[in-house]
């Protein structure tokens, strides 16, 4: 704040209170024209009450000059107007007067397309707890989004009819039902579908014609059948049974021994035959032996050696093997020979 400085006569007056305590009084005397200067503005005071809100502009019709002016109105009409003819201004009720603004109305314009409301899309879910309206204004056209939150949960529901599981529009009818079928969940398709039950599948068997002619030859490995087990649903191990006419030439070392591998002739080893020593051709059981090389594999019922994935077709290989150290012929009859192959589920 600025000083200001103005002559003025000042009076002092000395006088005691009733304790006997001296008291100062000041009197200060100015002339008319100093009492008369402006002061400067102090500081600012406190925040005034809220106001009451404002209004909106609302027209109520036209009038054709002052003396035409509706009477009778109150602050509840505060915010209307009349469109004065006489000088196309407006004229405000303000709550306790009028207020006018010549020339304020313009000329007409043009008519505006023709509104239309349009819902193009509705979202709800349970998770939503917030409703929402969004707008989009195109011209005359209104697009509207809508969020619809969940409601709170209602009482439990009488219990529906039962009805086919077929008819379920969550299920997969693409593939029927099988004696001793199970009702799976297929993750790929998003469906339940019926599925043969996995317990186990086969047996698929084959005897003498589906393995090749009597045959003798000096090699290490004579390959006799290929046998094809089709793909499963499931995970699962060949389980190999059968009989097989085996040979060996006469030599000192000479040794055969009937095998079924998985996939190919060199693969994981199924079955096998007790080994025979020439000149003599054996009918020999063929039993399930898990094997890799010449040592025999332990397993467990989690173990995956020789196993086949689901979805998975395999190739039995049956084969005629000669000992590491043979050197003579080996050979193979098919009379009464036969293979049994079983898929176990893992």
């Amino acid at each position: 704040m600025a000083d200001i400085s103005f002559p003025a006569h000042i009076t002092v007056a000395r006088d005691t209170d009733i304790d006997g305590l001296p008291i100062l009084d000041a009197e200060i005397t100015v002339s008319d024209d100093i009492a008369a200067l402006e002061l400067p503005p102090g500081p600012a005071g406190e925040r005034g009450r809220v106001g009451r809100p404002g209004t909106t502009f609302r027209k109520m019709g036209e009038i054709p000059d002052a003396a035409a002016r509706p009477a009778g109105l109150g602050v509840e009409h505060r915010g209307q107007w009349w469109h004065r003819l006489d000088d196309n201004g407006m004229d405000v009720w303000t709550g306790d007067s009028w207020q006018h603004s010549p020339a304020a109305v313009g000329p007409k314009g043009l008519v505006a397309e023709a509104t239309s409301v349009t819902v193009v899309a509705t979202m709800h879910r349970e998770e939503l707890t917030e409703p929402a309206v969004q707008i989009e204004p195109v011209g005359g056209e209104q697009r509207i989004s809508v969020t619809a939150p969940a409601g709170l949960r209602g009482p439990k529901g009488p219990a529906g009819e039962s009805g086919p599981i077929g008819a379920a529009p969550d299920f997969d009818s693409s593939s029927g039902p099988s004696h001793g079928g199970v009702f799976t969940y297929n993750r790929a398709g998003g469906k339940f579908v019926a599925a043969p039950a996995p317990l186990g599948a086969g047996p698929w068997a084959w005897h003498e014609s589906g393995f090749i002619a009597t045959t003798e030859v000096n090699t290490s490995r004579l390959t006799v059948a290929t046998f094809t087990i089709p793909a499963q649903p499931f995970a699962w191990r060949p389980i190999v049974y059968g009989h097989l006419y085996v040979g060996a030439a006469a030599t000192a070392s000479n040794h055969a021994q009937g095998t079924a591998r998985l996939h190919n002739s060199q693969g994981q080893v199924l079955a096998t035959t007790l080994p025979v020593a020439g000149p003599r051709t054996v009918c020999l059981p063929l039993t399930p032996t898990y094997s890799e090389e010449q040592a025999t594999r332990n397993m467990s019922p989690t173990s995956t050696y020789a196993t086949v994935a689901a979805g998975q077709s395999a190739n039995v290989i049956v084969s005629i093997e000669r000992s590491q150290n043979g050197s003579g012929a080996i050979s193979f009859n098919n009379s009464r020979s036969s293979l049994v192959v079983y898929a176990r589920p893992i």
